[in-house]
């Protein structure tokens, strides 16, 4: 299903100062095959620019609008998508493309880019970021986001928060009967950032079998979006979700308080969205200055202030910016490397094999 959204300049205006209600209200429901959010010109319309994001549409439209502001001859198409979805989507598409992609699902990302289908920019903006946030000039970070543990902290009567992933397990185990049905994690098979983090951590880590156990035996719930897992946090209808994106976390957490975000002094996984111009881009010159508004420290600073995503860019300051995580959080930062590693995870067998471990699991 295809939805299109014509926005009016006025409108968009209007949801921009209502953010963090309408992301709150509108974003929880399952992911859609696409929803197409159709932004025009607000001057005399000179090009298009399409872009595929896997960004939640509230989430990124600060940044839309900023660009649209510096450069209103522009009308922007930007096609919201869940993550493994916009995978298959680009590719069953070709040979035609959209002008940039966007998404926080860096394996998938990353085996686009290997595979040839992105052409090389290099720029002031682009080469201000560090060489661990781009890969052959080609795919470029653009956040830079924690996988965090969020906990409904109403259950939990006055108890201390579990601080580390063995921490959790041991809450799940003490308090069995009040968690059954009410944990929250990624559906893996079907949402592409879901399998990433889980996949990563899974080489690098004995406790995800004994999570897997835990969440096996206490009949957790799949969802495909954080939006989603935030949405029951709050309502109460799961009391723990694990691997919800904290730029995501974060914005939930202000509005309801009874949600305690937890970065897992074990270590935390950090995971960068990144973008890339594809090989077949029709409007290159659109594409390349929204890539390096991006990246910009004006548009970093957007995301900063008006955003709930993280900047990646070390000179921008704020809570939800890569140096306020890097200060703030008092356990290890295990960033996910945008680099050939990432092909592990799109190892054909490699996958087949943690996905058997996953439904063996739920399916008992």
């Amino acid at each position: 299903m295809r939805l299109s959204k014509r926005l009016p300049g006025c409108f968009v205006r209007l949801l921009l100062s209502l953010f963090l209600s309408v992301f709150l209200a509108g974003t929880a429901t399952a992911l859609r095959a696409e929803t197409l959010w159709d932004l025009p010109s607000r001057g005399a319309e000179t090009s298009v620019l399409q872009v595929y994001g896997g960004a939640d549409f509230v989430a990124i439209a600060p940044l839309l609008e900023a660009y649209q502001m510096q450069y209103p001859s522009v009308r922007l198409q930007y096609s919201e998508f869940g993550t493994l979805e916009l995978y298959n989507r680009f590719l069953q598409d070709l040979p035609r493309t959209p002008d940039l992609v966007m998404s926080s699902a860096m394996d998938l990302q990353f085996k686009l880019v290997n595979d040839g289908y992105a052409q090389a920019y290099s720029s002031a903006q682009t080469q201000a970021l560090p060489d661990w946030a781009r890969w052959r000039n080609e795919i470029f970070g653009i956040t830079y986001e924690p996988a965090v543990m969020v906990i409904n902290s109403g259950f939990l009567d006055n108890e201390t928060l579990p601080s580390s992933r063995a921490e959790l397990i041991d809450l799940i185990r003490r308090k069995g009967d009040q968690v059954r049905g009410r944990i929250g994690t990624f559906d893996i098979e079907k949402v592409g950032i879901g399998y990433l983090v889980w996949s990563h951590d899974n080489l690098r880590t004995a406790s995800n079998g004994r999570l897997l156990e835990s969440f096996s035996l206490h009949d957790a719930q799949l969802f495909q979006s954080s939006a989603a897992m935030l949405q029951q946090l709050a309502l109460g209808n799961i009391v723990i979700a694990y691997n919800v994106l904290g730029s995501y976390a974060h914005a939930w957490a202000r509005q309801y308080p009874v949600l305690s975000v937890i970065k897992p002094s074990d270590y935390t996984t950090v995971i960068m969205r990144s973008a890339f111009i594809p090989a077949a881009a029709a409007n290159t010159t659109d594409a390349k200055r929204f890539l390096d508004f991006m990246l910009s420290l004006q548009g970093q600073q957007v995301l900063a202030d008006k955003s709930s995503l993280y900047p990646i860019r070390d000179e921008v300051s704020g809570e939800t910016s890569a140096q306020g995580l890097r200060l703030s959080n008092n356990s290890p930062l295990r960033p996910i490397p945008l680099g050939v590693s990432l092909l592990v995870q799109t190892d054909a067998m490699k996958r087949s094999l943690i996905l058997e471990e996953w439904r063996n699991a739920f399916s008992r």
